[in-house]
């Protein structure tokens, strides 16, 4: 007799649960020198913390004005660090994607927030996290940018919506392609399930990292054409 088959949603629970667990039984240390980190979710002191390299305000938004499509005048971004390849932020975001740690994008979506506010971005009227698609989401379990998102809204008290942007097309992966060919695989990629959650409003997009933008200005994009009134954009990290 086969054994029953459990649903997606069910198991990601019973694997946060168990991280949860994990952490009260081991205390996070601090990724960078071991000392004992500020939470369970967040594996980094406060001196390493302060740290990290805080990315430019204005490369961001200059960044995204490079591709076709956008309203500059709808369009502002902006990133919390600069990206540390082989460096402990590559070691905090490769935990937060790939290693089952979802939940270290709370804190650190609340530290996204504070990043927006000083970098003078619009007050959002809802956030919303650059989806997966469907396969991908499947295999992870769990979207990143979906638990940034979730911090991110909670710190600035506006509502977070994972339904609002949809993956509906499954493509390549970015990593080993140049900016034209990312441009190329993502600019149809997206679409709005609901238009009514972002017309005439301002709308906060989430990614973890950006790198030439192009994921970024096609979801910008997708949220500009459905009636969105504003667009800004923010990830966690800007890759050099």
């Amino acid at each position: 007799m086969p054994a029953p088959a459990f649903p997606a949603s069910v198991l990601r629970r019973l694997r946060e649960g168990w991280q949860g667990v994990l952490d009260l039984l081991y205390p996070a240390r601090c990724l960078a020198c071991g000392a004992r980190a500020l939470e369970p979710h967040l594996p980094l002191c406060t001196g390493c913390l302060r740290r990290l390299e805080r990315a430019d305000a204005t490369t961001v938004t200059a960044a995204l004005h490079r591709f076709e499509g956008l309203d500059p005048a709808r369009t502002v971004g902006v990133a919390l660090w600069r990206f540390d390849k082989g460096g402990v932020l590559q070691q905090l975001q490769h935990a937060l994607k790939y290693q089952n740690r979802p939940a270290y994008g709370l804190p650190l979506g609340r530290l996204m927030a504070e990043a927006c506010t000083d970098a003078g971005l619009p007050p959002p009227d809802v956030v919303v996290p650059v989806p997966l698609h469907r396969r991908r989401h499947l295999e992870r379990g769990y979207n990143q940018s979906a638990w940034l998102a979730r911090g991110l809204a909670e710190r600035l008290g506006v509502p977070a919506d994972a339904t609002v942007l949809t993956r509906p097309v499954a493509t390549r992966s970015q990593t080993h392609l140049d900016a034209g060919a990312r441009w190329q695989n993502v600019q149809d990629a997206f679409a709005v399930a609901t238009p009514q959650a972002v017309s005439g409003r301002q709308v906060l997009l989430v990614d973890d990292v950006m790198t030439t933008g192009a994921t970024a200005a096609a979801a910008l994009r997708t949220l500009q054409a459905a009636g969105a009134a504003g667009t800004a954009f923010v990830a966690l990290a800007l890759a050099r």
